[in-house]
């Protein structure tokens, strides 16, 4: 069994508010897959990986092992720059 430490998103937030970040272990030989998503939290945007294990649950990642990032691009991890003036851009 191999296993990395991976921060996720809590599955449900509490009473509405916003889901916090945890840290788990995930054995790799159990993933089936790991794709880059936009996740927003709050008033931010964030790049992050969508995980999926053998059992069929699902997880939203903010950050993987440093041995998977490498492999998968470091430009899907962080923070999303948004630049306010293409909200007022016409749509073409």
């Amino acid at each position: 069994m191999k296993f990395q430490k991976f921060t996720i998103f809590q599955s449900k937030p509490v009473n509405g508010q916003e889901g916090e970040e945890v840290e788990i272990l995930f054995n790799l030989d159990h993933i089936i897959s790991i794709k880059p998503i936009r996740i927003s939290s709050g008033d931010k945007l964030l790049n992050g990986f969508w995980i999926r294990t053998t059992n069929g649950k699902k997880y939203r990642a903010s950050k993987i092992p440093d041995d998977l990032l490498n492999v998968i691009g470091e430009k899907y991890q962080g923070q999303v720059n948004i630049v306010a003036e293409f909200d007022e851009q016409p749509f073409q």
